[in-house]
């Protein structure tokens, strides 16, 4: 409900063109409003140990909508708190998040990347990232039979088809790679992957 009323003020309140001094200062208001209401999301962001599924669920929901309002550093520190849940030991050792469901968090980050402007650069570290993810998922006494980190990075994938095809093909003599990029395809969104492979 929260996330339909942002879309519709948001639609309602778009400023012309028109350079009025009104308009000016009806942008800057609502700039200074938004601004004020993401601060908080933000604050949190900063620590990977705020981090819950109920906050990223949030946050792909502003991402959504205002995405180009995010500074372009959002990426990159997101990276920096995936690459936290590659190291189980230490994930664990705070207690913060049930056992088990810790991977659920992580692929929620991962999940963010595809709503992030103008991402096409993370598909090589992102990719790597998850091969670690899924390499310690079973040190996190996780109920996963499959792994929650590849349907999120498909969307992604899905979304730099050509950037994730190049960096696939460089890699096919390596097997972990191989399975990945094989999985990736048979996933109901990657649609516009398995278009752009076809065309090749």
């Amino acid at each position: 409900a929260a996330h339909d009323a942002l879309r519709d003020v948001l639609t309602l309140s778009v400023v012309t063109t028109d350079s009025t001094e009104g308009s000016k200062a009806k942008s800057r208001l609502r700039k200074e409003l938004l601004q004020t209401c993401i601060r908080p999301v933000l604050l949190n962001l900063r620590d990977y140990t705020r981090l819950s599924t109920t906050l990223l669920r949030g946050l792909s929901q502003l991402l959504s909508l205002l995405s180009s309002w995010f500074n372009k550093t959002l990426g990159k520190k997101l990276l920096d708190h995936l690459q936290k849940w590659t190291d189980p030991n230490r994930i664990r050792s705070h207690n913060i998040w049930k056992e088990g469901e810790e991977p659920a968090v992580a692929a929620s980050i991962v999940g963010l990347f595809t709503l992030l402007p103008h991402a096409s650069n993370f598909v090589d570290p992102l990719v790597k990232t998850t091969i670690k993810l899924e390499a310690c998922l079973h040190l996190y006494k996780s109920r996963h039979v499959f792994s929650p980190y590849r349907k999120p990075l498909a969307r992604y994938l899905n979304k730099y088809s050509q950037h994730t095809v190049a960096f696939f093909l460089q890699r096919l003599k390596t097997p972990l790679y191989t399975e990945l990029f094989q999985d990736i395809i048979k996933f109901e969104d990657s649609t516009q992957l398995r278009n752009y492979l076809s065309g090749r």
